[in-house]
This record gives structure tokens, sequence and C-alpha cells, in this order.
């Protein structure tokens, strides 16, 4: 595909260099011809100095001949433009873009532009992360098909058993065990180690073989509820044991703490929230389970008065990483806040966040991934991250070239690591002989880097 990208920003130059991995004609666009440094050397695509919605600039980039149009630049109002031109003006099939501001949805709605919300994306993630279980996290409840995708962490009553413990049958099976960081390869008589992280997707009965390995401290818990309740709500409130009223400190006053803290509030949870510039608290709204403290995110006295010693759950998200990065050790190591996520913006950092241990979100990566999504259309779908970021949980219907082989040759092909198979309205958890149709739907495990890759290998297998 020819595609035009309207912004090299982190988002715009993420998105770009994916696109072009992909062997994808790319253009990019932008007025800083500064920012084309965030391109790696490995870019293949054309740089293009100029305002992304000036008529001259497109006619520069070839946009008649365009695919896919990309606005993703730091303004709401050039990225509205930009979609406008490219969508009417050159009649480009595919357009997308950019929005911030959610105010300003209503804007984009009316006059047709296909967008996504960096800012509500965000929250949401950020919010679905910050009530996951301490030991337990539900990654994905299929109840259409009566399958779950759960993480544990292994606990020391487990420490030695051996892999094949948590696997009975059609009812449990395990797909990944990260160790050290590192995703690790098992039999069933590899010893499990206390602080393992696996993931093993379930049926309800799969449970107890669950509670027989890992023992009742891991398993019997308000959390063993999430085999028969949805992740939503007064739900997880239950879930995990949150009362009526929890505390959340929110550190940093932007567009997508305002939100995240309105969206809190609004489900009955206490919010306060941090930031050195009080001018931004006027983005919130004026109720009574929101109030604001003046100061920066990381200072103990500023958390003292925020009520952290109390608080149940802590949201690092001002737009500095660092800032994210020190907020965020400050509440686990200090104050012990039981639920800790930090927003991330540079990708580089990922190994960083991932090797100390915090949760986080990387709004760059989720949001080109979003928008790449909305491009192309891809035969993958990603539905959850897991194990920190490490392994995306991905959908994908079964290539014509796979019908009839066996699940074992297929994860041999393709490096993929099925967690179960969807067959019309019936879900099953395979074993490596179990025998692919034509029409299944697979969900499995990816490393996120390897994404486009599969991508790719899966369309030539579509083709039978």
């Amino acid at each position: 595909m020819y595609i035009i990208i309207a912004g090299c920003g982190r988002v715009g130059a993420s998105l770009a260099e994916m696109l072009s991995y992909d062997r994808h004609d790319v253009v990019v666009i932008d007025k800083d011809p500064g920012s084309f440094r965030r391109l790696s050397d490995d870019f293949n695509g054309i740089t293009l100095e100029g305002f992304a919605f000036d008529e001259q600039v497109l006619l520069e980039s070839e946009i008649k001949n365009a695919d896919a149009f990309a606005a993703v630049t730091n303004q709401d109002s050039t990225n509205l433009m930009a979609a406008e031109v490219a969508s009417k003006m050159f009649l480009v099939p595919r357009v997308v873009s950019r929005l911030y501001y959610v105010e300003k949805e209503l804007t984009f709605y009316k006059l047709g532009v296909d967008y996504v919300c960096s800012t509500t994306l965000m929250a949401e993630r950020i919010q679905e992360k910050l009530f996951q279980g301490i030991n337990v996290t539900l990654q994905q409840d299929r109840l259409d098909l009566g399958i779950q995708v759960v993480e544990f962490v292994v606990p020391e009553e487990a420490d030695g058993k051996p892999v094949g413990n948590v696997e009975y049958g059609v009812s449990s099976k395990l797909v990944a065990i990260l160790r050290d960081n590192r995703i690790v390869e098992w039999d069933a008589e590899s010893p499990l180690q206390k602080g393992d992280r696996i993931i093993i997707t379930m049926r309800k009965e799969g449970w107890k073989t669950i509670r027989d390995c890992l023992g009742g401290a891991a398993v019997d818990s308000p959390a063993c509820r999430l085999n028969v309740m949805p992740l939503t709500g007064e739900t997880r409130r239950m879930i995990e044991g949150e009362p009526e009223g929890a505390k959340v400190i929110v550190g940093g006053c932007s567009a997508v703490g305002a939100h995240l803290a309105f969206v809190l509030s609004m489900e009955g949870y206490e919010v306060t929230v941090i930031d050195r510039d009080s001018s931004l608290f006027e983005r919130l709204p004026d109720t009574k389970r929101i109030r604001f403290i003046e100061g920066t995110v990381y200072d103990e006295e500023a958390l003292l008065k925020a009520g952290v010693e109390d608080a149940s759950a802590f949201a690092a998200v001002t737009k500095f990483d660092n800032t994210n990065l020190m907020a965020s050790e400050v509440a686990r190591h200090i104050f012990h806040v039981p639920h800790v996520v930090a927003r991330l913006f540079n990708p580089d950092k990922e190994e960083t966040y991932q090797a100390l241990g915090i949760e986080y979100v990387c709004g760059t990566r989720l949001l080109a991934q979003s928008i790449l999504e909305r491009l192309l259309q891809p035969l993958i779908r990603t539905k959850a991250s897991c194990f920190n970021n490490l392994l995306d949980l991905v959908e994908f219907e079964c290539p014509a070239a796979w019908a009839g082989k066996r699940v074992d040759q297929a994860v041999q092909k393709s490096g993929a690591m099925f967690a179960y198979v969807a067959r019309r309205n019936t879900g099953y958890i395979p074993e490596g002989n179990f025998v692919l149709r034509g029409d299944d739907s697979i969900t499995a495990m990816v490393i996120p880097g390897q994404l486009q890759k599969l991508e790719r290998y899966i369309r030539r297998k579509q083709r039978g």
C-alpha cells in the first residue's frame, strides 16, 4: 500500500517504522525537518517538509496515488484539517486521524472523520491495568466459549512443582512462562520457580487444578471469582476486594490524567489528582469525589497530603517518563501502594520499566498499533498485553494452508503460542495433535516485535 503519514512525532515515527518494516511505501510529512531524526536508519520511506494540509505539499507527496492517510500530529486542528483535505479533496480511500482532546470528539464525529482518541484509549488501558490482581490477572474472559486466559504469579508453596501439575486435559493448559524477564521453554517435568509468571488457558473446572498446584494463598481469594464474573465496574471492586469509595491517586493532570480521574470518580472511587501546575485543575469536573493537590507527583509531602498511605491505587500519568518512573517507585517501595501503573511515552525505555517491574502502558506503541489496525485492517488483531507488555494476546482466522494441519505443526512454523481455538460456538484448548479447520478462529500469544512478521506469514498462508 502507498501510505502518507502527517506528523513525525513519536507516534508518527513509530507508525512509519511499522509500515516500512511491513514493506509498504511510506511518505512522512512534518513542518519540522528535525523531527525526521526520530526515524531509524532502517526506514526506507520518503520524508517531506511542510504542513500536512498544504495542497502543494500533498500533491508533492503524490497523494492522488495514496491508498491511506494518517493524520497524527500533536495538534487536533491540524489533524482534522489534513484528514478533511485528504478524504474530501483528494478522495483517499482510507483516512484516520489522531484525536487528543476528548471535548473535540463530537466535531470529528459530525464531520465524518475516522479517529482514534489517544486520551480515552490511554485512560481506558491504564484503568484496566490499575485494578488487575497482584498475583492473578484475568487477561481475557470469553463468556461465550467458557474459556479464560489468566496470568498468575507462582507462589512459594508451588516452588519446584512440575509444570504438568497446572495442566489438566481439556480444562487447563499452560501457554507461556516468564522467568527473570525472559520467556522460557518447558516440558511437563520442568519445575516451576517462585516468582515465575505463567499464562494459563482454562475452563471453569480448571480452577481446582490451578488451586491444587499453586496453593490456596494464590488462588483462594476474591480473584477466584474471576471465573464466573466479568472484570468491570462494581464487579471488579468485589473481585479485588476494593470497597466503595476506595482511594485512588492520579499523578499528573494531563489530558489523560484528567479523563482517568473523571472516569474513576464516576465509578465511585475517591480520586486525588496531584500536579505542580494548578491551572491544569480546570480540566477536572466539579465533583466532590475529586480533589486536587498542588505539588510534584513523586514528592513524599505531596503524596502524604494526598492520602497515599490509605490509597488503593496510584497512576503516574505526567508527560515525562522519568517523572512517572520515579513517582511509581516511590508509591511502590516507600508507601507500598498495592496497585501502581505508569504512563510511558518513549518506547526505548520499555526495557527499563520491565526490568524494574513497573506496570506501564506505552501510549506511543498503543496508539500507533491502533491506527495501524484502522489503516490496514490486518488479519491479526491484538486483544491484550501480558507479562507487562512482553507478550501480546492476539486473534486471527485460521489460514487456508493450515486447514487439516496439526496445532504443533502450525506452532513450529509460525512461532505463535496457541491459547485456544474457537470453532463455531465452541472453544477448544488444543493439544499438539489437534487438527485445525479452515473456519477456526485462533487466539495465541506473540512477542510484540514479531507481530508484523507473523502477519506477513499468515497472509501468505491465507492464500493457500
